[in-house]
């Protein structure tokens, strides 16, 4: 699978709200590394009441789950909505 974002993308997203944002299945989402202090956007691969499972589009080279299990939904910062195309010259 082709990444949907490359460094330097400039993202649009929504602020995530506990309780009434739904997350949903194959959604890009902005979160709080569980065990770092740093930001990554990644896709969700699964969704239960209060976690998240997120997974990389290069998943060969990715940091995601499966190398720091579930995401807690408190760490959700928010939902990608779009991202601003740039015409390459």
């Amino acid at each position: 699978m082709l990444p949907s974002l490359e460094e330097g993308d400039i993202v649009f997203f929504k602020e995530y709200k506990k309780n009434k944002s739904r997350l949903k299945h194959r959604q890009i989402v902005i979160f709080n590394h569980p065990l770092k202090n740093k930001k990554l956007i990644k896709r969700i691969n699964s969704v239960n009441q209060n976690n998240i499972e997120v997974l990389g589009d290069n998943i060969e080279f990715s940091e995601d789950s499966n190398k720091f299990g579930l995401v807690n939904n408190e760490n959700i910062i928010g939902i990608i909505t779009s991202k601003l195309m740039i015409p390459k010259l």
